[in-house]
């Protein structure tokens, strides 16, 4: 049991002394079936060796939008400041492609994706709290994301909170059948919460996709890419596949 100071009443808001965290997780990342990339620079397990020699899809921001689109990428081993001891070690990595456009995320080739431009949808609010709720319609379909948990304001903070028990999920309606996914699940945060960063149908189907960055903590990233073609039946989408990095 984790002990809290007493919440403040109102809606959404519980008040309460203690705290049984349920400990659910999710995405699994052993459950992962495609390797997932973003630009930058990394430490070494962060990326892996033959990763310039895939083959790769990347989603691309221009200035007419965005689109998906086969690209190669560009890789090379660079100083990290924080576990190298001096700048001739280099076991860091630094990740690019041969595409001067804005690259959102690289994702392994598949049967699920090809060539298109992609529609972005329009998302109000990342930050989806316990109690809140997104609804998008897109391309004809309504979908509601919304938050299930517990949540207490910071005092120090009045735009923020604490948050326990955290779930995400994604509800539509699509050819006549309500269709639920699960998205996140976390006990708890450190000064972190869960980012929707991008929306849209990247793989080609009309269903909405998405991606979104499942990290619990401040100083790590992990956008994942939720698709609706390997989703099961029941389902909006599946998580396929994220790329997990830590900062300093």
């Amino acid at each position: 049991m984790d002990t809290l100071s007493s919440a403040i009443e109102g809606s959404n808001v519980i008040e309460i002394d203690t705290v049984s965290y349920d400990y659910s997780y999710f995405p699994i990342d052993s459950l992962f079936t495609t390797k997932v990339l973003t630009v930058g620079t990394f430490h070494d397990d962060e990326v892996w060796e033959s990763a310039d020699k895939e083959k790769w899809f990347g989603l691309f921001k221009s200035n007419k939008g965005f689109y998906l689109q086969e690209t190669k990428l560009k890789t090379k081993r660079v100083y990290d400041q924080i576990v190298d001891e001096n700048e001739n070690e280099k076991t860091g990595w630094e990740v690019q492609t041969i595409n001067k456009d804005t690259s959102i995320i690289l994702i392994e080739v598949s049967k699920f994706l090809t060539p298109h431009n992609v529609q972005e949808a329009n998302l109000s609010k990342e930050k989806v709290f316990p109690g809140d709720t997104l609804r998008i319609n897109y391309l004809g379909i309504d979908y509601k994301i919304f938050a299930t948990g517990g949540k207490k304001k910071v005092q120090d903070d009045p735009e923020w909170f604490d948050v326990w028990n955290y779930k995400l999920y994604l509800t539509a309606r699509i050819n006549g059948q309500e269709k639920t996914s699960l998205l996140v699940a976390q006990p708890n945060f450190d000064d972190q919460m869960i980012n929707l960063i991008f929306a849209g149908d990247i793989d080609g189907d009309g269903i909405l996709d998405l991606i979104i960055d499942t990290s619990r903590h401040y100083n790590a990233t992990s956008p994942t890419i939720y698709l609706s073609r390997p989703a099961d039946n029941g389902e909006v989408v599946k998580p396929i596949g994220g790329h997990a990095s830590v900062g300093c």
